[in-house]
C-alpha cells in the first residue's frame, strides 16, 4: 500500500505523541516514587526556590523548638529544687515558732529542735549550691543560673529570744525563695511555653504550606499517568493501522 504525504505526516505526529506521552509517564513515575512533584528545577523553578526557603526555615524552627524545650527542662529542674528549699524553710519556721515559746519546751526539746533545724539547713544549702542542669549551676547566681540564693549560715534556736530572731531571718529567706519561684514560674509559663507553642504552630503551618508546593498530588499524578498511558497505547495501535486517515489519528490524540 502506498503512503501519501499526508499519511506520512500523520505517522510522524503519532510518533511525536508517543514520545511526549512516554516522557509524561516517566515524570509521573518519578513523582510517585519520590513523593515530590518537584524533582528537578525544570519541574517548577519558582516553586523549588520557595520550597527550599521554607525547608531552611523549618530546619531553623526545629532547632529553636529543641533549644526552647531544653531551656524549659532547665527551668523545670530549678522549679523543683526551689520547691524543696521552700519546704525546708517551712519546716524551719515551724521549729523556730515552737522554740520561741519559752513556757512550753525544756532544754532537751530545744536541743532536738536545733538539731533538726541544722539538718534542714544542711539540706537547704546542698540544694542551693548543687542544683544543676547538666554542668550548669541553677541557683548560685553564676552565669546561666536562674536565681541567686546564697547558702544559709544557720539559725539559733537555743533560746526563746534567739528563736524569735531566727524566725525573722527565716521569713526573709522565705520571701526571697518565693520571689525566685514566682520568677521561674512566670518565665516557664509566659515566656518559654508561649514561645514553644508559637514555634510549633509556625512550623506546622509552614510544613503544610511547603507540602502543598512540593509534595506529590497522587490523585492528579495518577490521572495524568493513565491519560498518557491511554494516549501511548492508542498511538502505538494507530501506527500499526496506516489505513486510518491522518485526520482520524489527530482527532483521537487531541480528544482530551
Amino acid at each position: 500500500m502506498n503512503i501519501g504525504p499526508n499519511q506520512n505526516l500523520s505517522s510522524l505526529r503519532i510518533i511525536s505523541s508517543i514520545n511526549l506521552a512516554s516522557m509524561a509517564m516517566n515524570k509521573a513515575s518519578a513523582k510517585v516514587s519520590s513523593g515530590w512533584k518537584i524533582n528537578f528545577a525544570a519541574d517548577d523553578p519558582a516553586g523549588l526556590v520557595i520550597s527550599e526557603a521554607m525547608r531552611a526555615r523549618i530546619a531553623g524552627l526545629n532547632q529553636e523548638i529543641e533549644n526552647t524545650s531544653i531551656t524549659m527542662d532547665k527551668y523545670s529542674t530549678a522549679d523543683s529544687a526551689l520547691l524543696q528549699m521552700r519546704s525546708n524553710l517551712t519546716e524551719m519556721r515551724t521549729l523556730a515558732l515552737a522554740a520561741g515559746d519559752s513556757g512550753v519546751i525544756d532544754d532537751s526539746m530545744r536541743g532536738a529542735y536545733q538539731a533538726e533545724a541544722d539538718n534542714l539547713t544542711v539540706n537547704y544549702n546542698r540544694i542551693a549550691t548543687q542544683a544543676s542542669f547538666g554542668d550548669q549551676k541553677l541557683l548560685d547566681g553564676s552565669s546561666g543560673s536562674v536565681a541567686n540564693l546564697p547558702p544559709l549560715t544557720g539559725f539559733n534556736l537555743s533560746s526563746s529570744a534567739e528563736a524569735q530572731e531566727s524566725l525573722k531571718a527565716i521569713d526573709e529567706e522565705i520571701a526571697r525563695v518565693d520571689a525566685a519561684i514566682g520568677q521561674v514560674g512566670a518565665t516557664e509559663k509566659y515566656g518559654l511555653e508561649s514561645r514553644l507553642n508559637s514555634l510549633r504552630i509556625e512550623m506546622q503551618n509552614l510544613t503544610a504550606a511547603e507540602s502543598q508546593i512540593r509534595d506529590t498530588d497522587y490523585a492528579s499524578v495518577f490521572a495524568d499517568f493513565l491519560k498518557n498511558k491511554l494516549i501511548l497505547h492508542s498511538a502505538v495501535s494507530l501506527l500499526s493501522h496506516q489505513d486510518i486517515s491522518a485526520r482520524t489519528v489527530l482527532n483521537l490524540l487531541n480528544s482530551e
